[in-house]
């Protein structure tokens, strides 16, 4: 997170509550955390304290903020290839599948580097020994 990303999260959430600040600085003097020292956090070290001090309930806005600021994407370009890797399996297979079937794609074309790391081998091993259906005669 550079400084000019929570700059820009600071003025929005400035914008939200202004009860909140003056409250997380009591909350730092309270757990003897220098405000200077609390300055140089990240966005995460800051959503855990909350969380380890159990401030949730007090700062509802800025756990919030918090947690918004930590999912959503860092450049456009990863929401943009997830669109494009779906783009391209809708293209290629679009008539002859399920809508349950385009997502699992989907899904697995986005996190295609656990996906290079699984053995699909053990999986069919897996599912098959799950599936057996032996009858005696």
């Amino acid at each position: 997170m550079n400084v000019q990303s929570v700059a820009k999260l600071t003025a929005v959430y400035d914008e939200l509550s202004a009860e909140e600040i003056p409250l997380l600085r009591r909350h730092l003097q309270a757990a003897e955390i220098n405000v200077e020292e609390a300055k140089h956090w990240t966005v995460l070290q800051f959503l855990q304290f909350i969380i380890k001090w159990d401030f949730v309930e007090s700062l509802p806005y800025l756990t919030l903020t918090l947690r918004f600021f930590l999912t959503i994407c860092v450049s456009v370009a990863s929401c943009e290839r997830s669109f494009s890797k779906m783009k391209l399996i809708k293209n290629y297979l679009r008539s002859t599948m399920s809508q349950s079937r385009l997502s699992d794609l989907a899904v697995l074309s986005i996190e295609n580097e656990l996906t290079r790391q699984t053995d699909f081998d053990d999986v069919a091993d897996l599912f098959a020994t799950m599936k057996t259906r032996k009858h005696s005669f």
